[in-house]
């Protein structure tokens, strides 16, 4: 499912209203767009989804390579997660390394309070 749901994203950044347009959807919990750029409207090139009876996905778009899964819940072994705000760290980690190192001003990032990158942990 997360490949399939990758797919399903047009091949570039999305407007980032697409995620609440998403999260209205019966079966995504939450979704967020955590990175963009503002190019007359914000556009997404980071997503993280969490699909109702699923778990938590972060998507990553790349030029080369369109959307692509960079985290799935799924693949986490449940006895390692300590509680949800784990997975979330995990989940964003990955975006975070695949983040513009140094982003301009037309930059925007959404993240929780409780994160910071991964050199700050």
């Amino acid at each position: 499912m997360p490949e399939s749901f990758a797919d399903t994203l047009p091949n570039n950044p999305v407007p980032a209203s697409l995620a609440d347009d998403l999260e209205a959807l019966d079966g995504i919990e939450q979704c967020v767009a955590v990175r963009g750029n503002f190019e007359g409207e914000e556009l997404a090139y980071q997503l993280l989804i969490n699909i109702v009876d699923r778990g938590l996905l972060a998507l990553h778009f790349d030029d080369d390579g369109g959307w692509q899964v960079v985290y799935d819940s799924a693949d986490e072994d449940p006895d390692s997660i300590e509680s949800d705000e784990t997975v979330y760290r995990h989940a964003h980690n990955a975006l975070y390394e695949l983040a513009p190192a140094d982003p301009d001003s037309n930059h925007y990032e959404t993240t929780p309070t409780f994160w910071s990158p991964p050199e700050d942990q």
